[in-house]
């Protein structure tokens, strides 16, 4: 057995030793709590409390670990902290962008590098008296453009997007109150600008729901849906080139291998956009899955959301240890 596979074993089996710990210690208080064993020594008592729970630990315990091995996954490790989860993409992609125009794009005339970042926390955790408030969230996301074909390397453009929404997922059957959760997964209003002042100013503010409808163990839809609350004067017609909701299809056909497309029509029905990523997973002890990205249509960046663009790339996405487990 290779080594990493023998610490991977061993690792399991006393994860989930430490799991059935505290049932043997129940056993143990609830035994000496009756009075048929007030003659019995408390060696006595555990070693009865051993030999009942022996056969119900031992071969759970192996088939547990042995399906954590031969899935290739890790045994859960301790959150990140007790606050931030991640949220839509992390990625670092290097690429191209081209301009359908045949014009400059605004970063990378040869080469880019294109990043996003996504995290969440909940704005009232699990707290006596917050129940009903605990799917409540607060998420930020970002997206960068790094033009390194440039001789000073300079950052082109930066996209952010905080959002606050209610994640009706984690509110379903609680005291009827979440009667929309039968209908939609997430309700929020968001932020979206580039932090730029003057003519090259972009901003827009939303309401928008989402939901996700499982069409089979391999296959999924995504549907987000938003209304305009708020607009920059300089982007005053987002709207026609970014339209007002998205499709995602997912399809996963392996273990290994996500593929996601994802198309938006503008309001102007001429205006079409469509991203294609597929998600490769890596050997578990790399913490990235691969990914190759290509983007053709409007909006990819909010600074040039009129003018239509292609791109591909290909890089990293950071999925796997920052998961709350």
């Amino acid at each position: 057995m290779p080594i990493a596979r023998l610490l991977l074993t061993l690792s399991a089996i006393i994860y989930l030793s430490q799991s059935f710990a505290a049932s043997s210690d129940s056993c143990l208080l609830e035994q000496l709590r009756l009075p048929a064993n007030d003659t019995l020594t408390v060696i006595e008592v555990k070693n009865y409390c051993l030999e009942q729970e022996e056969e119900a630990i031992e071969s759970p315990l192996l088939r547990k670990a042995a399906e954590i091995i031969d899935r290739g996954q890790t045994v859960p490790q301790a959150r990140f902290n007790n606050f931030f989860e991640p949220y839509k993409q992390s990625l670092f992609m290097v690429g191209n962008m081209k301009n359908r125009d045949s014009s400059d794009p605004f970063s990378g005339k040869t080469l880019d590098i294109k990043f996003e970042l996504g995290l969440k926390f909940q704005l009232f955790p699990q707290r006596e008296g917050f129940e009903r408030l605990a799917p409540l969230y607060f998420g930020y996301s970002q997206k960068s453009w790094w033009d390194i074909a440039e001789a000073s390397a300079p950052f082109k453009e930066h996209n952010f997007n905080p959002e606050i929404f209610w994640d009706y997922l984690q509110a379903k059957n609680r005291n009827g109150i979440n009667f929309p959760g039968r209908f939609i997964d997430q309700f929020g209003y968001e932020h979206q600008s580039n932090g730029r002042s003057g003519i090259y100013s972009r901003s827009w503010d939303r309401l928008y729901v989402k939901r996700e409808f499982k069409l089979s163990d391999k296959f999924s839809l995504d549907v987000k849906a938003w209304r305009i609350v708020g607009l920059g004067q300089d982007n005053s017609d987002i709207d026609n080139y970014l339209g007002n909701a998205q499709l995602k299809a997912k399809f996963k056909p392996n273990d290994r291998l996500s593929v996601n497309l994802s198309t938006i029509k503008g309001l102007d029905t001429s205006k079409y956009s469509y991203q294609l990523d597929l998600i490769y997973s890596m050997p578990n002890w790399v913490n990235s899955d691969f990914i190759i990205s290509y983007y053709d249509g409007y909006g990819e960046s909010l600074i040039s959301y009129k003018q239509k663009s292609r791109s591909i790339r290909a890089g990293f996405y950071f999925p796997v240890s920052f998961n709350n487990q």
